[in-house]
């Protein structure tokens, strides 16, 4: 088959004679209407740079290099190599770059430059989106130099900066540093301005996730050591909770975190003083059961629990009484009803019998007061 164009040896010539002279008539396409009358100009994807295992060492150790030279310009022009290879290649680029030693580049990085302070910003800012992009790293070698006092203290003050993604970005690094090991959580919360900067985003509510990243810091950091507790109580930890569950109605996630944070606050003497404190607790508690999750729900339950328990071991029937008002009894019975895990299952039965012994004496109570009211009535012969 010969094709049109092809038919005569002169016809390539002419063709070409035709472009050079202007007229462009015999080159000139059929577009269709629909897309004519379109002005949009469709972009066509440049094709992905693919690393190799031997590519991602490489810059690695140049990087590692550069590092130990403090050679601003040229880490600064890796790290960005890296965000634009790790962002830009997909999965198979990133797991070449976290198996091959760039985490403990970036993080040696990080720890190198942390020291000089807003000279460094740009580089660091750069690191610390790459890192928090590639979590979870808590087992990634040499991702425990991001727990080191110089990264740590670089950290929080990102943690306190204006800057609301770079904020959210500290909090996720915080996060995952403090997973690594726990003496990082004395480590931090030893640092000026970072028990205040974790409170400070879930008051600002820089996002849902940062919320939840610093809920979960919080929690470990309440859960290790009871003078970190009394710090965060302080800082106004239990109402600022509180009233996030209760006017933001805040989602499933951030419920959750909020109450496993108030029962590990409630091991405190302080903290379950301030609990107790506040009038919306109760009520509050009682509307998470079976409402929220299973989770919310024990710890719901263990949170009523403590509160009612004394230091002596025995029950306060004030708390009870304001339970009962607020349909504690219903909800606790339904719940063992339907089942629950074993130990909250201790706490629900021991919560429940209390509280009918607590109904049985006022309504006990209000049938006295009634007879002694009527006590001094005629009767009608």
């Amino acid at each position: 088959m010969v094709l049109p164009w092809r038919s005569s040896g002169g016809g390539v010539a002419k063709r070409r004679n035709q472009l050079t002279s202007g007229d462009i008539s015999v080159v000139e396409t059929k577009i269709p209407a629909q897309i004519r009358s379109s002005s949009r100009m469709e972009r066509i994807r440049s094709p992905r740079v693919q690393l190799t295992p031997r590519d991602a060492v490489e810059i690695s150790r140049r990087l590692e290099n550069a590092s130990a030279r403090k050679e601003y310009a040229e880490c600064f022009e890796l790290v960005s190599k890296i965000k634009n290879l790790g962002g830009g290649g997909g999965d198979t680029n990133k797991k070449y770059l976290v198996q091959n030693g760039c985490v403990l580049s970036l993080s040696s990085c990080f720890e190198t430059f942390s020291e000089g302070r807003d000279i460094h910003v740009r580089l660091l800012e750069e690191i610390l989106y790459i890192l928090s992009s590639w979590l979870p790293l808590s087992r990634s070698e040499g991702f425990s130099k991001m727990g080191s006092t110089a990264s740590l203290d670089c950290l929080v003050r990102f943690l306190n900066s204006t800057d609301a993604k770079t904020r959210q970005n500290a909090a996720f690094c915080i996060r995952e540093v403090i997973a690594v090991d726990k003496r990082y959580v004395n480590a931090l919360t030893d640092t000026e301005g970072a028990c205040e900067g974790l409170v400070k985003i879930i008051r600002d509510s820089v996002s849902t996730s940062s919320t939840k990243a610093s809920l979960m810091v919080i929690y470990r950091a309440v859960s290790c050591n009871d003078k970190i507790a009394t710090r965060f109580v302080r800082l106004g930890l239990v109402e600022l909770i509180t009233e996030m569950m209760v006017n933001n109605n805040a989602e499933k996630s951030v419920c959750e975190r909020s109450l496993v944070v108030l029962n590990a606050t409630c091991d405190n003497e302080q903290g379950k003083e301030d609990v107790l404190r506040n009038a919306l607790i109760v009520p509050l508690l009682v509307k998470k059961i079976l409402r929220v999750s299973d989770l919310a729900t024990q710890c719901s339950v263990s949170i009523l629990w403590k509160l009612w328990k004394n230091n002596n071991g025995q029950g306060d029937d004030r708390l009870l009484v304001e339970a009962l008002q607020v349909g504690a009894f219903e909800k606790l019975l339904v719940l063992l009803q339907v089942g629950c895990e074993e130990k909250t299952k201790e706490k629900a039965s021991e919560l429940l019998r209390n509280l009918n012994r607590c109904r049985n004496e006022i309504e006990k109570t209000n049938c006295v007061e009634s007879s002694m009211h009527l006590k001094n009535v005629k009767k009608s012969f």
